[in-house]
């Protein structure tokens, strides 16, 4: 994929076993295909003659590989399950199977392998040790309570990769090869170029509108600078601009301008920085940034803070695979020579995606600190090469699979990141998150002592969740008849929906001009589903409802720290209408409802 996948793994070493004049055809092609990047191609290739009879261990491995390149880690799973029915297997295996159940959230069977590799060397001891670290710390943090709001925007997110790079102005900065055939307001492309890679088309820069007003999906997604980047061949990846949005900084294929490819195996398909300034209405030629390329290395992904610019490049002298590097800005206006974040941030595996979103914090996407599978987002402070330890933004934004991306809006509560993770639409897909007090807990600040509850209920391992605090101030009858009117209050929905009601939204104006009365009282927000659905579908569909009350309130002036929400799907009906009663919709409407619970 364009986010550049590089292995960690030297190919295995093992003898081919003879093979017939038409299966070495297909072993040259294969290998021919996977020397020019050409994963989805070479993987066919490969399995035809892992299908057709007793493969040789290096076509086993090499087929898993490619799966992995392309994101199907469930495809990959398999051949290195075939190669471990081999006595001949190297033990390694037994940890690349193990990572590709983490990648699935299969963490039992992913710890029982792991474990059974053998190894006397310090590095991947380590590396192991931190494998299975992960794997505990991926199920402990699935059994937490969970107190945010997650939700994929199926409008986003297509069978293709989408995923996010960073906002402008005008909304949030996407990057995508299925948007391609959308009939956006800057055309669609009913053949688009093919990438033999992944076999999808290559990649394009959008911006997504609705972050900011609101509104079809369809309608406010646009490609950025088509005028300037809609003709150009091959992958347009990451776009950023500075604060004026007068200097755009654009992540290209480095054979955008040459191309004398040539034979069946051209190398690597590298990735460089260009700019282009715009001038009056228009926007100038598109020149590579040579302070900031390496020839012959990957260097894309650019993020500005300030006076720093952050990049991620493969180029030598480097930490790992893939590591974040940033330039100062000169007198003059141009960028400095990169230098290495160091490795406080970098490890020997791959970090990318970074991007900022608020002053003297870098989030970044990491395969090599602690984590639950995949590439998983971490956040660090700092800046240059001068860093506190990153902290895992752990579950429910990261999981087994990549998680990428991650972008907060002003408000700090709300924001994106792309995953492939299970339940998706098929690669990347485009997730939304609310979460009230979400800065606190990732500064490890304290919160206020009022006590957040989700359902399903944790795991009986865990520690008791204490009961909300009571209620010991005495109230005058006046501030106790505004609290009985304000718990008596019920905000309905349609079926199968988090949209606030107009009767909803004139109830809640009511609320906030109490709440912002009194500023000392804290608000839990209750929600509650029908009966029909699934139970986490119906957790999940009540957290969106809570946020729908939340994020009203909070646009009207109501503190987002004195806000708190239970999502607790289909508990507590008012009604008979549990799973399998018939019920009309007056009944099952009487369930689909937020309440409010005040402390003070």
């Amino acid at each position: 994929m364009l986010r550049k996948l590089i292995l960690f793994i030297c190919p295995l070493f093992i003898p081919l076993f003879l093979y017939g004049q038409e299966d070495k055809s297909l072993i040259e092609l294969g290998d021919e295909a996977f020397a020019r990047q050409e994963y989805a191609e070479a993987a066919k290739l490969y399995s035809e003659l892992g299908d057709k009879r007793k493969a040789p261990l290096p076509i086993l491995e090499k087929t898993a590989r490619c799966y992995i390149e392309i994101g199907r880690f469930d495809l990959a799973a398999s051949w290195y399950y075939k190669m471990l029915q081999s006595p001949a297997c190297p033990s390694i295996i037994n940890v690349l199977f193990g990572i590709t159940q983490m990648n699935i959230e299969q963490y039992d069977t992913a710890k029982k392998y792991i474990a059974l590799y053998n190894t006397s060397n310090a590095d991947s001891t380590q590396w192991k040790s931190r494998l299975l670290a992960g794997c505990d710390s991926a199920m402990l943090w699935k059994q937490a309570t969970q107190t945010m709001a997650l939700e994929n925007i199926k409008e986003l997110s297509t069978p293709g990769a989408d995923w996010i790079s960073g906002v402008v102005r005008d909304g949030l900065l996407l990057v995508s090869n299925g948007y391609r055939k959308m009939a956006l307001t800057t055309g669609s492309e009913r053949n688009p170029d093919i990438d033999p890679r992944v076999d999808q088309p290559y990649f394009k820069p959008y911006v997504f509108k609705q972050y900011q007003k609101g509104s079809n999906a369809n309608t406010y997604l646009e490609e950025v600078l088509p005028k300037l980047l809609g003709k150009l061949p091959y992958h347009v990846g990451p776009v950023c601009f500075n604060a004026r949005e007068d200097t755009a900084y654009i992540t290209l294929n480095s054979d955008v301008f040459n191309k004398t490819r040539k034979g069946p195996i051209n190398g690597q398909r590298l990735m460089s920085i260009y700019w282009s300034f715009k001038q009056g209405d228009s926007w100038g030629p598109i020149a590579p940034i040579t302070t900031l390329n390496m020839a012959g290395s990957y260097s894309g992904n650019v993020v500005l803070s300030g006076r720093i610019l952050y990049l991620v490049s493969d180029r030598p002298g480097g930490v790992g695979k893939t590591d974040i590097w940033y330039s100062e800005r000169q007198s003059d206006g141009s960028w400095g020579t990169p230098k290495n974040c160091g490795a406080v941030i970098n490890t020997p595996f791959e970090e990318t995606f970074p991007t900022i979103n608020e002053k003297g914090a870098l989030y970044f996407s990491s395969k090599g600190h602690t984590g639950i599978g995949g590439y998983d987002i971490f956040r660090a402070a700092g800046s240059g090469d001068k860093w506190a330890p990153p902290v895992n933004l752990k579950s429910p934004v990261n999981s087994g699979a990549d998680d990428l991306g991650f972008i907060m809006k002003d408000n700090n509560y709300e924001g994106y990141f792309a995953s492939n993770r299970n339940g998706g639409s098929g690669g990347d897909d485009v997730y939304h998150f609310m979460e009230t007090h979400f800065t606190e807990k990732i500064e490890n600040k304290p919160t206020t002592p009022v006590v957040v509850v989700s359902t399903p209920p944790p795991a009986p391992t865990q520690a008791p969740i204490p009961p909300p605090p009571g209620n010991k101030k005495k109230l005058s009858s006046e501030d106790s008849a505004v609290i009985d009117k304000l718990e008596h209050l019920c905000f309905y929905y349609d079926y199968n929906s988090a949209v606030l009601l107009t009767s909803s939204r004139e109830m809640l104006d009511r609320v906030a001009t109490v709440l912002r009365d009194y500023p000392q009282w804290k608000l839990m927000v209750r929600s509650y589903t029908d009966s029909r659905g699934t139970d986490q579908y119906n957790v999940d569909l009540s957290a969106l409802r809570c946020y729908a009350v939340i994020d009203y309130l909070i646009k009207k002036g109501v503190p987002a720290k004195n806000l708190y929400y239970e999502n607790m799907g289909e508990k507590e009906l008012v009604n008979p209408c549990a799973d399998g009663v018939p019920c009309n919709e007056d009944e099952h409407r009487k369930n689909r409802r937020s309440m409010l619970k005040i402390f003070y």
